[in-house]
């Protein structure tokens, strides 16, 4: 029967030598990530755009059908999405 401490021992060289392999990848895909980023950006900037627009118009139209009845709250809850959506924040 094999001891546990040798099989513990087995392992823990096992782990560190994944760890030394995986280096590169990891830094491969972080710098792949970066510049992944840095190109969304404009993409991103623009769909936030256009959904705070949605959401501009959305309110809009619910504060129609309501009458205006609500018009408070439904400009609040707008202009709080908005805010969410802006990439500023």
């Amino acid at each position: 029967m094999v001891e546990p401490s040798k099989i513990s021992e087995k392992a823990s060289v096992l782990a560190g030598q994944a760890v030394q392999a995986a280096g590169p990848a990891l830094d491969k895909a972080k710098e792949v990530a970066g510049e992944l980023a840095e190109k969304a950006g404009p993409y991103v900037e623009k769909a936030a755009q256009v959904a705070a627009q949605g959401v501009a118009a959305a309110a809009e139209q619910i504060d129609k059908a309501t009458g205006g009845k609500y018009a408070d709250k439904i400009s609040s809850v707008a202009s709080k999405i908005e805010h969410k959506l802006d990439p500023t924040d």
